[in-house]
Parts: C-alpha cells; structure tokens; sequence
C-alpha cells in the first residue's frame, strides 16, 4: 500500500503534505470494522447491510486521502 500511495504522489494525485502515514488510518478503519463484524454488534447483520457498510468505509477512506 504505501508503495501505491508514493506513486499517487508521483503522479499528482495525493498532495505530498497528506502523504505521512494514511495507510496506518486506512488499516485501523478496517481492522476496526472486522472487529465489529467479527466480535461486535455488526456481527447479526446480513451480508447485504455488512456489504453497504463495508462500500461505505472504502468511500470514505477514499474521500479521506
């Protein structure tokens, strides 16, 4: 992942100022939402709405970068 990150800031995609370390913030967002689907109360959720929620993270992990 960070070699991908280096290579959005190559190309201009990722300002370089945001570049410090946002795979760690990605990895804790979904580790984080393992655990809750895992051990925690998404885990009584269908696959459909642990799906939408799973799309919801990816987009905002992508807004936030």
């Amino acid at each position: 992942m960070a070699a991908t990150l280096d290579e959005l800031v190559g190309a201009g995609v990722l300002p370089p100022a945001r570049r410090p370390d946002p795979e760690f913030l990605a990895w804790s967002a979904v580790h984080g939402l393992a655990e809750l689907v895992l051990d925690g109360p998404l885990r009584s959720f269908d696959d459909e709405e642990r799906h939408a929620i799973e799309q919801r993270l990816l987009k905002m992990i992508e807004q936030g970068l």
